[in-house]
């Protein structure tokens, strides 16, 4: 860049001085131009007028003689003929005769035989007693022509030493901008993924420089950030995984260096439940990678939202872990009917684990959308937990009275919904306990909008990202009642 920006200068003085000089040139040969048109003429006119008023004889030799205005004059007859002229100059004529009256004309470039160098001169037409005469005024253009030269010679050789100059207070000026950028590389270079709190100085003056210091702190600090989530992920999900997958090699393990047989009982109740239980975990982070990664796939078709609710209120109750009471309205809408019952499934699960006794289902539509809302009468969630509660594996205090379930279902929850164009809020029951409301279009779904990240953003080989701010997860049900978690 410091050298792209040296030339570029270079190249603009090198212009703009060739331009200028140019102009000047012109302007300046003009100007001369000008000065000797306007003396010859003046002198032609004088000589004229004394031959229009006297005749040819009325003029003197004084009227002859060079001056300021002219260096030679010359009277020509109409016949062609000099009839007078300054003193030592040639007879040959100069210009043609018989010129009207009154009429001039400038030349440039005249040469005078015998008379070494160029001249410019003005003929003026003048009359006596029916006489024609063309009286010729010249001046030498030699001199100026030379000035003219050495100017020119001035700016062309001084032209390659001003664009040095420029390219070299450009070159220094640039390099010195462009320090601070090249300390800032140089640190951010230098900050590997141990060390991530690191930070690059911000200079006090706000200027770009300023912004390109705290554009990299944000980013450092977001990638600090990502790391320490990247971290807890792995080791959240190793916990999550260690505990099924202990007692299923436990159980085994046991068997093998006893030699006995696994009983029936055993695997109904202990193996096969942990075994669900490790499967469904996987299949949500695969779930929430692919949603990272390329979003939800929808497979959008008119479906009936009552009868998912329905059916996902019957399934509750034959399992018979809380009473719930549903008020079922009939709504009709466009999306992906597996998807959208997936997402219904886990939230009254969610509220199933954490009721006391009691789980209410409203439907309701509003201003285009379709909502559910699954209100329990358990502990709640606390107003200052409720941004936070939809993040992956994240678990709140009054979770940790049942720590079974790994925190991923909601988060799960929160993918569809986006993906579908829709929210998900949660709030206060007027039981006591959390109301989670789910929001979705009526119409088919648009491309979802960007989630907007937070702080913690989560940046890993597993593509994990945090939830919304307007969700919620405290952990999941038993993995036979729900394969959502």
């Amino acid at each position: 860049m410091r050298m792209q920006a040296t030339i570029i200068a270079a190249v603009v003085v090198t212009v703009a001085l060739l331009v200028g000089g140019a102009a000047m040139l012109y302007m300046l040969r003009s100007a001369n131009n000008e000065a000797m048109y306007q003396s010859t003429q003046r002198e032609a006119h004088q000589v004229a007028a004394t031959i229009d008023r006297d005749g040819i004889g009325g003029l003197s030799r004084d009227d002859l003689m060079p001056g300021a205005g002219a260096d030679i004059i010359q009277v020509i007859d109409s016949g062609g003929q000099v009839v007078a002229r300054s003193p030592g100059v040639p007879t040959s004529p100069v210009v043609e005769g018989n010129q009207p009256p009154q009429v001039y004309r400038y030349f440039d470039g005249v040469v005078v035989p015998g008379v070494d160098g160029e001249f410019c001169a003005t003929a003026v037409g003048a009359e006596h007693d029916g006489a024609y005469y063309t009286v010729v005024a010249l001046q030498r253009s030699s001199g100026l022509r030379h000035s003219e030269l050495v100017t020119a010679t001035i700016l062309l050789a001084e032209i390659p030493i001003l664009v040095l100059v420029a390219a070299g207070a450009v070159y220094l000026l640039v390099g010195r901008s462009l320090r601070p950028v090249s300390r800032i590389t140089h640190q951010v270079n230098d900050i590997t993924a141990k060390d991530l709190e690191r930070r690059v100085p911000v200079p006090e003056a706000d200027d770009e420089i300023h912004t390109l210091a705290t554009t990299m702190n944000g980013m450092l600090a977001r990638l600090e950030n990502s790391r320490e989530a990247q971290l807890r992920f792995v080791a959240d999900a190793s916990h999550e995984l260690r505990s099924p997958l202990t007692t299923v090699v436990g159980i085994l393990g046991l068997a093998d260096d006893t030699d006995s047989e696994v009983d029936l009982d055993t695997v109904r109740t202990i193996l096969l439940p942990e075994a669900t239980r490790m499967q469904v975990m996987v299949d949500d982070l695969l779930t929430l990678a692919r949603a990272d990664e390329n979003g939800l796939q929808l497979h959008a078709e008119e479906i009936d939202l009552d009868d998912i609710v329905t059916a996902e209120v019957a399934r509750v109750r034959s399992l018979g872990a809380a009473r719930i009471r549903a008020h079922v309205t009939p709504i009709r809408l466009v999306g992906d009917g597996d998807k959208i019952a997936r997402a219904v499934r886990n939230v009254i699960d969610n509220a199933v684990r954490h009721a006391r006794s009691m789980v209410s289902v409203t439907m309701r539509t509003d201003h285009g959308f379709a909502s559910v809302t699954v209100a329990d009468d358990g502990p709640g969630i606390p107003p200052e937990d409720r941004a936070l509660v939809f993040r992956r594996f994240a678990r709140i205090d009054v979770d940790r009275r049942n720590q079974f379930g790994a925190g991923l279902g909601l988060a799960i929850v929160a993918e569809i919904v986006h993906a579908h164009g829709g929210t998900v809020e949660v709030g206060e029951a007027a039981t006591g306990g959390a109301a989670v409301t789910i929001r979705v279009p009526l119409s088919a779904p648009a491309a979802a909008p960007e989630r907007p990240r937070e702080a913690e953003s989560e940046l890993s080989d597993m593509a994990v990202t945090p939830g919304r701010s307007t969700t919620r997860g405290r952990g999941n049900p038993d993995p036979q009642t729900s394969q959502s978690r």
